[in-house]
């Protein structure tokens, strides 16, 4: 019983479904000082406070990973337990904007960032989070790893990454045979149709990018004895896209501002 009780306390997984709200944001390269500060210093403290409200189960803000020249991407989410919780959360959340503008020590911040924040936002993406499997206690997952591909069954790709791939995952994290730490499988709600090129995605956590970089150039414990050919098959023209993103800050369920 003691063994099963150190077990639990060294790898709380914590997996759930939620509803998550992306924006995808283009900032000129010049302008990605006061973008960052403004995502840090105000809307970090909102959603903090939205937080301990109970209204949001978290937030983040993360900068793409690789760059041209004029532009750098970033995106910015919010996650909720359900869609009754979205619509409280943006019925109320607005306080909190008006609340915290007035804490600042930089109050211009604050407008700042309201007059430029539309002029970056180039889409948003609502997703529905089938599972997602937190880092263990004390993990922090600095880069995030959102494999992108289009599925003409999004609940099934869901299903056979859940079946499949999950239980998978979590016996490499236990053995500690992976780099990779949390993980996510999400299908994308709005918009919709094949003219976005994707329509599911999966999340992969690690906590630096030197682990990415080996984790793509070594092979996985046990995966030659694992049967994915149904989750190939829920996606057969393969990734559309991998992108890297530096987790900049984050709120988590508890209001805790992390960077």
């Amino acid at each position: 019983m003691k063994k099963l009780f150190y077990f639990i306390l060294l790898f709380p997984f914590v997996g759930f479904s939620q509803y998550v709200d992306m924006w995808h944001f283009s900032v000129p390269y010049n302008e990605t000082n006061i973008y960052e500060a403004s995502e840090k210093e105000w809307f970090a403290k909102v959603m903090s406070k939205a937080a301990k409200e109970g209204l949001i189960r978290g937030w983040g803000m993360s900068r793409r990973v690789g760059k041209e020249e004029t532009n750098v991407s970033y995106i910015t989410w919010i996650s909720f337990g359900d869609l009754n919780s979205r619509k409280e959360a943006y019925n109320s959340i607005g306080k909190f904007f008006n609340q915290t503008s007035k804490e600042l020590y930089t109050p211009r911040l604050s407008e700042i960032g309201r007059e430029k924040w539309g002029s970056y936002v180039v889409g948003n993406s609502n997703l529905y989070f089938d599972e997602f499997l937190s880092a263990p206690e004390g993990v922090k997952i600095k880069y995030s790893v959102h494999n992108l591909a289009m599925s003409n069954n999004p609940k099934n790709f869901s299903t056979q990454q859940k079946a499949i791939w999950l239980p998978f995952f979590k016996k490499l994290l236990k053995s500690k045979s992976t780099n990779q730490k949390s993980w996510g499988v999400a299908r994308r709600i709005n918009p919709r149709g094949k003219k976005h090129n994707w329509n599911v995605m999966t999340v992969d956590g690690y906590e630096s990018i030197d682990d990415i970089f080996q984790s793509i150039n070594s092979t996985i414990p046990g995966i030659s004895k694992l049967n994915i050919e149904p989750i190939s098959k829920s996606f057969p023209e393969g990734w559309y896209e991998q992108i890297i993103w530096e987790n900049i800050i984050r709120v988590n369920s508890k209001g805790q501002i992390i960077e």
